[in-house]
Order: structure tokens, then C-alpha cells, then sequence
């Protein structure tokens, strides 16, 4: 079942560059019981997904030529240890969670070696201003607290066998609005959002 899942999503998410650019509009979200929309959890995870991603311009333009790893193990780690109590203490798998959240962790890093190594290469597209990272994370804890409760409401939409089709049409539209660099990131932030189902 997750398998399946998991391939199913993979799959949706691998055209996602292409379909962004294309003036088809995607398929309706599927819609829940009456009085209840089980997108709309998936949606806010998708949202939030994707501002991470732009957040993370700001901590590649913070350590761009310092000499500062991209990687900080021990702070991500933190992260995901708080997303997991977070979900315990909000009733959400925490498991699940930790991965989620260490999936966005892998797209933040793809994003910031994306842009180090193309403003290496171009000069011409340096920021021109180095935000203090220490200003940066809080930006970043905002959005993993409103994550986890994000991810608390996509219960009825990641039980359903449409889980991965219906983020991957959230992806798409959202995705509007990204360059390939943060359509990339935000694919890589999505792969674990259908795994399994609530408990």
C-alpha cells in the first residue's frame, strides 16, 4: 500500500516542473464528506512546503561566502526532535512527522546549494544584501509549528487512496508562481506528506 503510494506520488510530483508551466489548470482537488474539504490540509502543507523553500533563499544568502557549512547536523536534528514533540503534545504521528519535517530539511538544503552554486558561477546573481541567520530562523520555527498543525488536518485526505494525485494538484497550482529551483525543492518537500494513513 505505501509503496504503491509513495510511487504514485513520486510520479506526480516528477512532472510537476512541466506541468507548472503549461496553461492547462489542474484537475479539481477532490472534495470530502459534506461541510468538509479533505484538501484543505494538504493544501496548507503545500503552502507552507513552498514558503519554506523561498525562506531558504535568505539562509543561502546568509551563509554565501562565509565558508559556513550548508549542513548544520546538530540544528537539524533540534528541528526535528521539536516537530516530533510537537505532534505528540497535538495528537499527530510523530513518526510521520519526523520525516515530513526531514524532508523539508532536504529541500532547504537543495535550494541553498542550488543558489551557492549558481551565484558562484554568476557573480551577477549575488544577493546583494546578507540577512543574519540568526533573524532568519525564527521565520523557519514559524513555519514548522504551523506545519505540524497543518499536517494534523490532512488525517481524512491521507486515508484516501487520492491522497497522492490530490497534493500533487495542490503542488502544481501552487507551483505557479516558482522558478525550477523551488519547484524542484518543493517536490522534495512533498515525499513523504501521503505515507501510510492515520492511526
Amino acid at each position: 500500500m505505501i509503496g504503491t503510494r509513495g510511487t504514485a506520488l513520486a510520479g506526480a510530483l516528477l512532472v510537476l516542473g512541466l506541468l507548472a508551466g503549461c496553461g492547462d489548470q489542474p484537475l479539481p482537488l477532490t472534495e470530502g464528506p459534506p461541510g468538509a474539504s479533505p484538501a484543505d490540509g494538504l493544501i496548507r502543507v503545500v503552502q507552507l512546503s513552498a514558503q519554506r523553500a523561498q525562506v531558504s533563499d535568505q539562509v543561502a544568502a546568509a551563509k554565501f561566502g562565509t565558508g559556513a557549512a550548508v549542513t548544520d547536523p546538530a540544528r537539524e536534528a533540534a528541528v526535528v526532535a521539536q516537530a516530533r514533540a510537537d505532534a505528540i503534545r497535538d495528537g499527530v504521528d510523530p513518526d510521520w512527522t519526523a520525516r515530513v519535517v526531514a524532508d523539508q530539511i532536504a529541500a532547504s538544503t537543495q535550494v541553498q546549494n542550488d543558489l551557492i552554486r549558481q551565484w558562484t558561477d554568476r557573480p551577477d546573481t549575488r544577493p546583494a544584501q546578507r540577512p543574519e541567520l540568526a533573524r532568519v530562523r525564527p521565520q523557519l520555527d514559524r513555519i514548522g509549528d504551523e506545519l505540524v498543525a497543518a499536517l494534523k488536518l490532512t488525517g481524512p485526505a491521507r486515508a484516501n487512496e487520492e491522497c497522492p494525485s490530490t497534493l500533487a494538484q495542490a503542488a502544481v497550482e501552487q507551483a505557479q508562481g516558482l522558478d525550477e529551483v523551488h519547484r524542484n525543492a518543493l517536490g522534495r518537500s512533498l515525499k513523504s506528506v501521503c505515507d501510510g494513513a492515520p492511526g
